[in-house]
């Protein structure tokens, strides 16, 4: 419920971290208000009720998240676990609950109004809680105000109960540096390559081998049952024309629902961010207003705003030529929106810091907000009506078309009556079926299993639209015989054959490798390339990524030969087996870590508080008395 205010309120995410530390935060769902009377209960946490009207809204606003952020999503996917993780979250609020209530933690409706007032989606233009806003916005969401503000005060009662847990939270200033020193080091690798094409010609394999292959094999070689499917595919928008609406009816609509064409005010802006610590010393707030003075000399000087973007931001500061994209109000950091919204098309601002550093912002593009005129959205206002007139008439038409499919009438005819079109598959297997037809993967296997020149009696699922269905033709499963797949087997068998053998070679190879420094008058007569530095996570050379090469290459000393030989592949050179030599450590690069130093120390900070307030909530679950009364409700079962 809350997560479309929270988006619009969120800070400009300007950071330069490379992507070293990924921080894992719980998500809380939508609670709601507690019935404890003598309803269904999907579980009871320490004796308190989770009803069956909690988990529904929950798990509701759980799916439309998960159908907002996967559009392309079946039912199936969506529903994957989905409703565990749903009760996991309600238990979760639960405890939070009954443990600020044993530390006396409460929320006071005053603190809750300042709370409200200070989201940006609920202001007018002079930054001031307007009511009128706050009701529209809630409005467009589909949730009351009782209910956002009962959310809300859930939501401040955690973050209280965060902070008083968290509070003694410590890490050691230097375990930022060390690990980035970590993360970044890089090791020069000498290696010594063994294709496995010199062995290919003894590697070839026996009929028997083959054959024994093949019989063990079988279910790679399975041809899955397919079938013909004659189909017509109905959506509400498909039922009724938008071009049939009249300008009387479409006019009539809009002036009831004027609301849903509100527009914000955007921007389409792009930045020069030069970062700067919020408490930065002095030192550093003047080297970075020189960086930018320069910058604004070089716009001066008539070089293009992208060009010089591309040549300062920082890898995440922006998009390409600094591009931000459109923003609304209260998606940014207030400075930065300020001197923004300020700025007409065209003009670039001079440095504006926030707690980011310091932007120099160019505005490329304005929209004006308000509502949209009848005129600028007809076409969308005629497109809603279609699909709604089109929903109150699709039951009907379903039923109508799966009548005339039972009965034999072709679904041609049947599709002809009613303006639409019937379509053909053409003989496929169950997920080919999926994709052509957009239907989930429980109709598929219907389809799968429907004898053929047989009608399937009902509608099947597929998105937002629904499929009347007739199979034509139908071929059982097989597999594929030997004859067929011979030589797809002979050459499998003739590459892993290839492969072992020089393996073995690499390893008889390894013995006469003496560790230390390599010659390097010798390197080539041994046949010893040296490769790029490596990362951890990294690839030797332009072979595929290897993680326990990686690991066994940091984790030995400058100058030895690694134990084993690695069997590895590349784009170039194929497959075979590689001895890998440590040639040189390379320390991190000290300009890097200044410029980083202080998101990274943030991200320690962090990771250590929420490790802190996780392992408070492992305890507060371990000790508690959860008791899951209906666990169908919970597992969508019969739903």
């Amino acid at each position: 419920m809350l997560e479309y205010i929270r988006s619009n309120s969120q800070s400009l995410g300007v950071k330069l971290a490379f992507g070293l530390i990924i921080l894992v935060f719980i998500f809380w769902g939508v609670g709601s208000m507690k019935d404890r009377g003598t309803g269904s209960l999907v579980a009871t946490v320490n004796g308190d009720p989770i009803t069956i009207r909690d988990f529904e809204l929950a798990y509701r606003n759980a799916e439309e998240a998960v159908v907002r952020n996967n559009p392309g999503a079946t039912r199936d996917q969506i529903r994957q676990g989905l409703g565990r993780q749903v009760l996991r979250d309600l238990i979760s609020q639960t405890l939070v609950r009954q443990e600020a209530a044993r530390a006396g933690i409460t929320v006071t409706p005053l603190e809750l109004r300042i709370a409200v007032g200070k989201i940006p989606v609920f202001q007018n233009a002079n930054g001031q809680f307007d009511p009128a806003v706050y009701k529209r916005v809630l409005e467009m969401q589909r949730i009351s105000p009782a209910q956002y503000e009962h959310d809300m005060s859930e939501d401040l009662l955690r973050q209280k109960l965060f902070a008083l847990v968290t509070s003694a939270a410590w890490h050691d200033p230097a375990e930022a540096q060390n690990r980035y020193n970590f993360l970044r080091e890089q090791r020069v690798p000498d290696y010594i390559f063994i294709p496995a094409a010199e062995f290919m010609a003894g590697a070839k394999p026996t009929d028997a081998e083959v054959t024994a292959y093949y019989d063990s094999h079988k279910g790679e070689f399975a041809v899955p049952p397919k079938v013909d499917v004659a189909y017509i595919r109905l959506t509400p928008e498909g039922l009724v024309k938008a071009e049939s609406i009249s300008d009387a009816d479409a006019r009539k609509w809009y002036d009831a629902n004027a609301s849903r064409f509100n527009q914000q005010e955007e921007i389409k802006a792009a930045h020069i961010l030069v970062p700067l610590a919020e408490d930065a010393s002095e030192t550093d707030v003047k080297k970075a207003q020189e960086s930018a003075a320069a910058i604004e000399k070089e716009l001066k000087s008539g070089k293009s705003f992208a060009d010089v973007a591309n040549a300062h931001n920082g890898p995440n500061a922006a998009g390409p030529g600094g591009e931000l994209g459109w923003l609304k109000r209260g998606t940014t950091v207030k400075p930065f929106e300020d001197a923004a919204f300020a700025l007409e098309p065209g003009k670039v601002s001079a440095p504006v810091r926030s707690q980011f550093g310091l932007h120099i912002i160019k505005v490329e593009e304005k929209k004006g907000g308000g509502t949209q005129s009848f005129a600028a959205v007809a076409d969308e206002v005629r497109k809603a009506m279609a699909k709604e007139q089109g929903a109150d008439k699709l039951r009907d038409v379903l039923d109508n078309l799966i009548e005339d499919n039972i009965l034999g009438k072709p679904l041609e005819k049947s599709a002809q009556a009613l303006g639409l079109e019937a379509q053909q598959t053409g003989l496929a297997a169950a997920q080919e079926l999926q994709q052509k037809m957009g239907i989930t993967a429980e109709a598929a296997a219907t389809l799968e299993k429907t004898p053929a020149n047989s009608p399937v009696d009902r509608a099947l699922e597929a998105g937002d639209a629904y499929v009347v269905a007739r199979v034509l033709k139908a071929e059982a499963a097989s597999t594929l015989p030997l004859e067929a797949v011979k030589e797809k087997i002979v050459a499998r068998l003739q590459g892993e054959k290839a492969l072992a053998d020089a393996m073995r070679a690499a390893t008889e190879r390894r013995k006469s490798l003496v560790d230390g420094a390599i010659n390097p008058t010798l390197k080539t007569g041994m046949g010893i390339k040296t490769a790029n530095p490596m990362d951890r996570s990294g690839s030797l050379a332009d072979f595929g990524p290897d993680p326990e090469l990686a690991a066994a290459l940091f984790s030995a000393r400058v100058g030895q030969w690694l134990p084993t030989a690695f069997a590895v592949s590349s784009p170039k050179e194929g497959q075979g087996a590689v001895l890998v030599h440590v040639g040189a450590v390379q320390p991190p690069d000290a300009s890097e870590w200044d410029m980083i130093k202080d998101i990274m120390a943030g991200a320690v900070e962090r990771e250590r508080v929420q490790g802190l307030y996780e392992t408070f909530m492992q305890r507060l679950l371990s000790t508690a008395k959860v008791e899951v009364l209906n666990m169908d409700i919970v597992d969508r079962k019969n739903m």
